[in-house]
């Protein structure tokens, strides 16, 4: 089933509306499609994301939406790339226009940050509602960790709108975790851009090496875990990783190097201090 886009003007008088039925005091950061409108990137949305700093300004938000004619949409109407985006509640009116919620965290990854609130500008107040843009760069880098079928063509349009690229790596790293998985989402979607499209950013070398490098750690750590259960030949180590030897063989020779793994027999062992 196709789902109907709406323009700014629609996304305003909704806005408008729920204001207008809350009883206090909320803060809103519009982020995603709605957001890109306001900068003159999209000419219409499937929906409208917005992010919270508190969980109480969220629930306040829900009740509003509530009165003003808007229903949860049950999880198994939603496809799994909205699934994996981990809102916090998706409410749709009769319209087909949804709101995917979310409070702090988009797809469990990034979250509101204090610099991103700093960066966010003004944008209409309603009633009780304040509503704040957030800046093209953190669109950017919260689509980069995002899934559904048009984020890659955002991403591409807010490429090309003359970001800041220091910021969007500075947030990133800012906002970095003990898996990386913010700065290989990132990677990811720059590369998608460099090799679909030919667009070259200047953060794509810094951003490449740091998410290999996280990679090549990532992998060294799931070895050491699979060989401390018991020592295990290459066969099954490829196996269990699913992939050619020539992406484990160079791990497997550093851990080697440094004294955390030993050859024993046929296979690996973790090398235990005498």
């Amino acid at each position: 089933m196709v789902r109907v886009r709406f323009d700014g003007g629609y996304v305003s008088r909704e806005l408008r509306k729920v204001g207008n039925a809350l009883t206090t005091p909320v803060n809103l950061y519009l982020i995603g499609g709605a957001a890109m409108i306001r900068y003159g990137l999209k000419a219409a949305t499937k929906d409208i994301d917005v992010l919270f700093s508190t969980h109480e300004e969220a629930v306040e938000l829900v009740r509003a939406l509530g009165k003003s004619g808007y229903h949860p949409v049950q999880t198994s109407r939603l496809t799994p790339d909205y699934q994996t985006m981990f809102a916090t509640q998706i409410l749709e009116n009769a319209d087909g226009f949804r709101w995917d919620i979310f409070h702090e965290f988009v797809c469990r990854k990034l979250r509101l940050s204090p610099d991103m609130i700093k960066r966010a500008g003004s944008l209409l107040k309603a009633g009780h509602l304040t509503v704040w843009l957030i800046s093209k760069e953190d669109i950017f880098l919260l689509k980069s960790v995002t899934e559904r079928d048009d984020d890659v063509t955002d991403l591409l349009m807010l490429a090309r709108s003359k970001l800041d690229w220091g910021a969007v790596l500075k947030e990133c790293l800012n906002q970095s975790r003990e898996d990386f998985i913010c700065e290989i989402d990132l990677y990811d979607k720059l590369d998608t851009l460099k090799t679909s499209y030919g667009l070259e950013t200047s953060i794509y070398d810094n951003i490449s090496k740091i998410a290999q490098d996280q990679m090549e750690k990532w992998i060294e750590d799931m070895i050491i875990r699979e060989l401390d259960a018991t020592p295990t030949r290459l066969d099954t180590l490829l196996k269990r990783f699913g992939c050619e030897k020539e992406m484990l063989l160079p791990s497997l020779a550093h851990l080697e190097k440094i004294g955390r793994i030993k050859r024993e027999g046929n296979g690996y062992a973790v090398n235990v201090p005498g």
